[in-house]
């Protein structure tokens, strides 16, 4: 199920690598909407922007809810390549030219941080207490994290980088962290 869709308005395109990444996040959503729309286990809520009590913000491209937790997905706009060392850094390619760039999956793992101290913050409002007594918190949620390359681009990889996929290989990585979380809260 949709639960947001992203809103073009948000998003001026003001130059082409805004309008690149704009178009990564709508092909996302594509296939996010393509796989799951139908489906009332799983709810996508694309392009989220949250602040925290203390004025912390965060923006998520697209964020999928199931029973058994949350995976956050980070849209790269890559019409080249993108290379991982075996240190874990990232560069890509431009104009036949390597840069280095931040990681994505950095990113996206500073994001679930924030999502989790968030959800913590607001816990009482938005889970029960366990026993009645004991009050649930998000602390121990599994938050996975996948980072989706456009269809165009080509990863590199010098390590295991299980969380970068080419962005139309994102919906069935979902489906199997769903099922690997189901199957490990079943015992």
């Amino acid at each position: 199920m949709i639960c947001k869709e992203r809103d073009r308005s948000e998003h001026p395109e003001s130059d082409r690598f805004s309008k690149a990444g704009a178009e990564a996040e709508e092909k996302m959503a594509f296939y996010l909407r393509r796989a799951f729309a139908e489906t009332k286990e799983i709810r996508v809520f694309n392009d989220l922007r949250f602040r925290d009590d203390t004025g912390d913000r965060a923006q998520i491209d697209h964020l999928v809810l199931h029973r058994h937790g949350f995976v956050v997905v980070e849209s790269k706009s890559v019409s080249t390549k993108v290379k991982v060392n075996e240190h874990g850094e990232w560069s890509r390619q431009w104009n036949r030219n390597w840069q280095g760039m931040q990681s994505p999956v950095q990113q996206a793992k500073f994001q679930v941080d924030f999502l989790r101290r968030a959800l913590n913050a607001s816990c009482e409002e938005l889970v029960g207490k366990a026993l009645g007594v004991i009050q649930t918190r998000f602390t121990n949620c599994p938050m996975d994290v996948l980072v989706a390359i456009s269809d165009k681009g080509t990863i590199e990889r010098g390590m295991k980088m299980p969380e970068a996929v080419k962005a139309d290989q994102v919906p069935d990585r979902i489906r199997d962290t769903v099922k690997r979380h189901k199957k490990a809260s079943s015992f």
